[in-house]
């Protein structure tokens, strides 16, 4: 949404040849974008002494305001009152550098920290920096990429942009500029002069111990000598404008008497007076135009930004690999994880994973041969330590295989009716899905893209669509859906869409309809608040076909429901559905397509995906500048309630408030009241009025009320990108998928959310574990992750009956997942390329030296795990070549151990697509065994070797003299 006047009146001073700052009163700044002519300069998002980073949009945009103008003319600056007059970073200490390829690069400089960058692991927000041996990345605030330079001694040999998704090189430049990541530089100077003001505030009070560095991000004042404001970075030349002077005094006098509020000590009160800035007489002293203005929303689609980012799938988290977990060596059996050792064997220096077994046996994993092992998902409770010395393991494999065998035989008489069954086909009208298509306000992710695709090719198919579409809140997955309900109502067909509440079916009825109105769409909402008669009218027009897209909740479950041409299902969020209510929709239409979605899949949804019974899209691409949600978790206090409720009004923003015992409601209302009388508020839950219900809603939808009390009925389908913090107390009450998805809630602009769990109450370890889960799950994309996780935590439950669950605990998810891929591949219900993993892998054995990734290279024995990880579960050389290429980019040129690890794991992929199952290298031979099946080309062995002799009983070739056992191999492979 944006403000009519205000945006005409920017319009009318753009052709201002000079500097110009507009100030507005707080929370209007959200409604726009940076976008090279209006810069934003907004106010910190924390109160002073929070002990928390700003969030790093905010710093980006001050400091790419500060730079603009300091070298632009023209510029037009949108900010607040307080931020007008608070202290910055002073113009004469605002530094900048261009560097070029060929300058010079100190690798031990500490200017990247000087200049107010945080050091981190990996790059992905403004003002982050990190380095990895002759590699530097640093995310200047002035480019919309981080920045990668890598050198080759102390001289820079390339400069490029990279991607904060996949951390891969988009593009290369020539030059770039390094200007300070943040307000608050840390030469020693500055920080001389905060210690010494420091020390004469403190002055022998005790508050010395309690008072860090950290706590100091909103008062850049107190670095410097020179007292600056934004002000100070203007030229002489220059226009400001007070855009309704009364509230811009009105919502500033707020703000600061709530700042000073928050600054719980008498010292803290002190140095905040001292140090955050002028005050309102500074009114007095500089010359404005004042501007009177309606500022009334109007509802505007953005310009779309062009999404650079690479497509990117991660591969297993070995960051979820802690010592003591318990993990399955396939060969082995369950043994508890110790971590990476190096070991200097005859042959050369080796990494090894230590396991540890019953009676104190170890088991050395060569990383070479991470494939066969993977971190144990099941129940640990009824699981046993895995004996070295008994047959139980093997013997265990084999009945959990002859069950699969059994269960796949059920499998294959319901797959064989699948693919008999005549699907719906709907081929519908390039052109009109086109324009729809341009009526999308953003630029489609990667993986949108491609499931959007994988939907149509479903829709144009013979058979039936049956397809999970898996996402974050957030992330996309009703513009899939859309784009398959426009496919089907241009193809003549109708489509219904089941929701699992009210409002998310009210959120869908209302942006399906702004999208289809144009279309000439005739769409219609079902819901418990319709009166009997209006659903008996609005049934017979579905009957009739004069209703295209149906939305509904568990309404449209109804024996009443008929559908003339129904081509479409769309059920949202599926885990809140049972299998009899989806089955319930196969009854009105024969063949019809059916879509599912879902950020949390249910274990049983989970598992007919990978049987191959559904198909699945994935989309783990956040958005375009979605930032990871911070969560809190902890115990109850009234400060910290009061305090977050206030952050959010603050920055402009809106807060939720769940609570899901209905007759705690007034009272919790009162006190809430209380507690943060400066707010206004409003309650919801089941049984609100509906005219009540809707009042409530669409006045949080319009930012007419600050906080929102409800129950977990909003838990779907609130999608206000201004709400971003969120509080729930007794978490306790909650599984993961519904947390998850209560956290999702929030944190859909590019705004920083905050999320708190708070209990009142001692809470159960389980509990605690589902807790730590969805703070460590922390990233946008992590609801299949947290799936997995939920079952780790509480075990499987029923997802293929009792029995099943007995074989997945007794062997864990990830094997029984290979197992079952494996027998799929069998039986014919999957086809290779479906396969994520070779169905065997190539052994080497016998090479000499070193072939392990230095810790000098990549000290990150996590990341090194990865990488070891990828190569051994590669299938083809392009696979090979990918991860060589990444690690080349991110890390700088490859060490020669790191060349050779790469030949020889090039070697293994191409063995392996020749079906040799190992290689042995000795000093005057190399053996190829071969997979039963195969015989070998006897001629391409015998070419470049002295002599070959091949047993055909043992599928064994041995080539004798080569005198370069890798110059032998990689002729015979190439």
């Amino acid at each position: 949404m944006i403000r009519k006047e205000l945006v005409n009146f920017l319009n009318s001073i753009k052709k201002v040849n000079k500097q110009k700052i507009l100030v507005l009163p707080d929370g209007y700044l959200q409604d726009f974008d940076e976008d090279g002519e209006i810069f934003i300069y907004p106010g910190f998002d924390i109160f002073p002494f929070e002990n928390l980073d700003i969030s790093p949009n905010i710093k980006a945009n001050r400091m790419k305001t500060l730079y603009a103008l300091l070298t632009k003319k023209n510029v037009t600056v949108l900010t607040t009152f307080s931020s007008l007059i608070k202290y910055t970073l002073p113009k004469n200490e605002f530094v900048s550098k261009k560097i070029k390829v060929g300058d010079t690069f100190d690798l031990e400089s500490n200017v990247p920290y000087n200049l107010g960058y945080n050091l981190s692991e990996e790059v992905t927000s403004p003002g982050e920096y990190s380095k990895r041996g002759f590699v530097r990345d640093f995310f200047i605030p002035i480019y919309e990429q981080p920045v990668r330079i890598e050198l080759w001694d102390d001289e820079i040999d390339r400069i490029s942009l990279f991607d904060t998704y996949s951390q891969r090189s988009i593009e290369n430049l020539n030059e770039v500029e390094i200007i300070p990541g943040s307000e608050i530089l840390k030469f020693d100077n500055n920080l001389e002069i905060y210690e010494e003001r420091l020390k004469k505030y403190i002055n022998g009070t005790n508050e010395e111990e309690f008072l860090t560095l950290d706590q100091f991000n909103t008062l850049p004042g107190i670095f410097y000598k020179d007292k600056n404001t934004i002000l100070s970075y203007l030229n002489e030349d220059r226009n400001i404008y007070l855009i309704n002077k009364e509230e811009i005094i009105k919502s500033y006098s707020e703000k600061e008497k709530e700042n000073y509020e928050m600054c719980d000590t008498e010292l803290k009160r002190k140095i905040y007076k001292m140090f955050s800035g002028h005050n309102l007489e500074i009114l007095n002293k500089i010359k404005y135009d004042e501007v009177k203005l309606t500022l009334e929303k109007i509802y505007f689609i953005k310009p779309k930004k062009e999404d650079k980012r690479l497509e990117y799938i991660p591969l297993i988290d070995w960051e979820d690999l802690n010592e003591g977990d318990l993990v399955v060596h396939e060969d082995y059996g369950i043994g508890i994880y110790h971590g990476v050792n190096k070991v200097e064997t005859t042959l050369g220096l080796r990494e090894f994973v230590t396991l540890e077994y019953s009676d104190n046996s170890k088991v050395y994993v060569p990383v070479g041969r991470l494939d066969k092992l993977s971190k144990y998902i099941g129940d640990p409770e009824s699981v046993k330590i895995s004996s070295l010395n008994s047959k139980r393991w093997k013997n265990t494999k084999q009945k959990v295989k002859e069950e699969i065998k059994l269960k796949i035989k059920e499998l294959q008489k319901i797959y064989a009716l699948r693919e008999n069954q005549r699907g719906i086909q709907l081929f519908g009208d390039s052109e009109l899905e086109e324009k729809f298509k341009e009526t999308f306000p953003y630029v489609e992710t990667p993986d949108q893209e491609k499931s959007i695709s994988e939907v149509m090719k479903d829709l144009e198919s013979e058979k039936p669509m049956d397809r999970l579409l898996s996402g974050d809140s957030g992330f996309g997955k009703t513009e899939v859906a859309m784009r398959a309900a426009f496919r089907t109502v241009v193809s003549n067909y109708q489509v219904l869409l089941l929701a699992p509440t009210t409002i998310l079916a009210k959120q869908h009825y209302e942006n399906f309809k702004q999208r289809m109105d144009p279309f000439g769409i005739k769409i219609a909402l079902v819901t418990r608040h319709k009166t009997p008669k209006e659903k008996k009218d609005l049934f017979e027009s579905i009957k009739k076909g004069q209703v295209d897209i149906v939305i509904g909740t568990h309404a449209l479950l109804s024996d009443l429901l008929q559908v003339k041409n129904l081509g479409l299902v769309i059920v949202d969020e599926e885990q809140r559905f049972g299998v009899l209510q989806k089955e319930k929709f196969k009854k009105l239409s024969e063949g019809v397509n059916f879509l599912m979605m879902s950020a949390t899949p249910i274990p049983r949804t989970l598992y007919m995906s990978i049987s191959g019974l559904r198909d699945i899209s994935t989309i783990s691409t956040p958005p375009v500048g979605r930032l990871p949600i911070q969560t809190f978790i902890g115990k109850y206090s009234d400060k910290l309630v009061r305090t977050a409720i206030l952050r959010e009004k603050s920055r402009g923003g809106q807060t939720i408030y769940i609570h899901n015992r209905v007759q705690e409601f007034n009272e919790l209302y009162k006190k809430l009241q209380n507690l943060v009388p400066e707010v206004k508020i409003t309650m919801v839950h089941g049984g609100t009025p509906k005219k009540e219900f809707i009042k409530s809603i669409n006045e949080l939808y319009d930012g007419n009320i600050d906080l929102l009390l409800s129950t977990t009925i909003i838990e779907n389908g609130i999608d206000i990108p201004n709400v971003n913090t969120l509080i729930l107390d007794d978490p306790e009450r909650y599984g993961i998928s519904q947390l998850y998805q209560i956290k999702g809630r929030v944190g859909r602009s590019n705004r920083r959310a905050f999320v708190y769990f708070l209990f009142k109450k001692e809470v159960t370890p389980q509990t605690k574990k589902r807790l730590e889960a969805i703070k460590q799950y922390n990233e946008p994309g992590s609801g299949l992750k947290l799936a997995l996780r939920d079952l780790e935590i509480r075990g499987y439950g029923d997802i293929l009956g009792i029995e099943q669950k007995g074989h997945i605990n007794a062997i864990g998810f990830h094997l029984y997942h290979e197992m079952l891929n494996k027998l799929l591949f069998e039986f014919g219900i999957k086809k290779e390329k479906e396969i994520q993993r070779p169905q065997t892998y190539t052994e080497i054995k016998g090479i000499k030296g070193s072939i392990v990734i230095p810790e000098s290279y990549i000290p990150n024995s996590i990341e090194r795990m990865r990488i070891y990880r990828r190569m051994s579960v590669a299938k083809t050389p392009d696979d090979i070549e990918d991860i060589r290429s990444e690690i080349r980019d991110k890390y700088g040129k490859l060490p020669q151990e790191v060349e050779r690890l790469f030949q020889y794991a090039l070697i293994k992929v191409k063995a392996n697509m020749e079906g040799i199952r190992e290689i042995e290298i000795g000093d005057t031979y190399i053996s190829f065994k071969f997979e039963n099946d195969v015989n070998p080309i006897i001629e391409k062995y015998n070419k470049y070797s002295r002599k070959i002799t091949f047993y055909p009983e043992t599928k064994e070739l041995i080539s004798y003299g080569p005198k370069d056992h890798m110059k032998y191999m990689e002729k015979v492979f190439s």
